[in-house]
């Protein structure tokens, strides 16, 4: 008999369905039992819709997802970021440990899955609706953003896990999926993009930094393109952004995260102080109301303090040592004890190194753009030194790779960029290949015969 799969990551999902329904739309919807959804419940007009999709951003937001773990996963695995905490389940990350039992990746696989599953839930009824009920701007609006969410979260399920199920309906059951198997992860990427050019004529061209409008799924997809290597794609939609000068501009760089939604900004995720992000939370000192489970690397924090590297990059660090407790350095990201951190996911200053690395790579490389790119990263961090010339091309690439490990080593960036460039192993020591892509969740592995667990795990 077939192992019942109410342990399976769509049951997960079905349940964070079932739940975002009920406090969306408890006027309309009479659900039972939790294993199901009505096909034709809860988004009945553009009330209901807008309320389904503001249930997406906060599975988006949640802090298994961009609110903390996903990312935490990342810049740990980065290694510009050492565990000093007391839950050990994050020290895997570190030293590249990981198994499919571990605490932070189960999280994280099934945050994922069931964002993805409440943007499929979007699509699904508010495409049902008929005009009676919501405008075709507002009906498309809404059916735009939920495909940039279930972009985000296919990408970021395909970068982290490697091959991985293509769920595009909504789960209303726990077997409505059975059968489906595990896509690779090119054919993931290649879904991604899809979906992204699928909501980019559906959106609108205005600026909001905490939602989806069509820079947000411009700047995905130069994203998206560079690490298919699609060089002139990427060069493409990365110059859009850059060129929008009145919208999208290098800032100060501290001022940047002490402020919210600068023109640095292009989509950012708002918290507020009674829907927090914990990130700070676990990056502050004890004095501060903190955890301090993890700390900038001594080497990180050398390098940001370094005025030839970091120039003003350095007030990302802090060093709190004392002659009792010394090399203890604090990350400033997030820093507000009141727990309204914005998460940042998009940001012009990697439009830049986007297309610096596409000009670089590109079949007749433009190395004088590449350099300039680079050059404009570095200007806004006020480097005491002369600007880069005349470097050959691996020279530039090496430079890049460089440059994006000090403009976001507190972000999800330095990891993925290491795998997608092959270079984890010469640089962080992980020469198992397969390590570069995390195992999938033990339990779902038991519970579905239609998973397959990743080499190595």
């Amino acid at each position: 008999m077939k192992i019942n799969r109410i342990n399976k990551y769509f049951y997960q999902i079905v349940l964070a369905g079932s739940l975002l329904l009920i406090y969306s739309c408890n006027n309309i919807l009479d659900l039972s039992p939790q294993q199901s959804v009505s096909n034709d419940a809860a988004v009945v007009d553009l009330k209901s819709a807008n309320a389904a999709l503001a249930g997406a951003y906060d599975k988006l937001q949640s802090d298994n997802y961009y609110g903390r773990e996903f990312v935490a996963a990342i810049y740990l695995a980065g290694n510009d970021v050492t565990w000093s905490g007391s839950l050990n389940y994050y020290r895997a990350f570190n030293d590249h440990s990981y198994q499919s039992d571990n605490t932070t990746i189960n999280t994280i696989w099934y945050a994922i899955y069931s964002t993805l599953n409440e943007a499929n839930l979007v699509i699904d009824k508010t495409s049902a609706l008929s005009s009676q009920v919501i405008s075709d701007s507002e009906k498309n609006r809404i059916i735009g953003e939920a495909y940039f969410i279930r972009a985000l979260s296919l990408f970021d399920l395909g970068r982290t896990f490697g091959n991985v199920p293509i769920i595009t309906k909504g789960t209303i059951t726990a077997h409505d999926f059975d059968g489906v198997k595990q896509s690779t992860q090119a054919d993931v990427y290649a879904q991604v993009i899809k979906d992204l050019q699928t909501a980019l004529p559906l959106l609108p061209e205005t600026v909001n930094r905490n939602k989806v409008t069509k820079n947000t799924v411009r700047a995905l997809l130069a994203r998206v393109y560079l690490y298919t290597e699609n060089w002139t794609k990427a060069e493409e939609y990365a110059s859009l952004i850059i060129a929008d000068t009145g919208n999208y501009q290098l800032v100060d760089y501290s001022s940047f995260f002490k402020n919210k939604a600068t023109k640095e900004s292009i989509f950012e995720l708002l918290y507020t102080t009674s829907d927090k992000n914990t990130h700070a939370t676990y990056w502050l000192a004890s004095a501060n109301g903190g955890r301090h489970e993890w700390a900038p690397s001594e080497n990180i924090f050398n390098q940001l303090n370094d005025a030839a590297v970091g120039g003003t990059r350095k007030a990302l660090v802090s060093d709190l040592s004392t002659a009792t407790n010394p090399k203890f350095y604090v990350g400033n990201l997030y820093w507000r004890t009141t727990g309204d951190d914005p998460a940042y996911i998009l940001r012009i200053a990697e439009q830049y190194l986007i297309r610096a690395e596409a000009r670089a790579k590109k079949a007749t490389p433009d190395l004088s753009g590449a350099i300039a790119d680079l050059n404009a990263i570095r200007q806004r961090a006020q480097i005491a030194v002369l600007p880069l010339t005349g470097l050959s091309q691996s020279d530039v690439i090496l430079a890049i790779e460089n440059e994006n490990r000090i403009e976001f080593p507190f972000e999800a960036h330095r990891w993925f960029d290491l795998t997608r460039t092959k270079r984890a192993g010469t640089v962080l020591g992980v020469t198992n290949s397969q390590k570069w892509i995390f195992p999938i969740p033990y339990n779902d592995i038991q519970a579905d015969k239609d998973l397959v667990q990743n080499p190595s795990y």
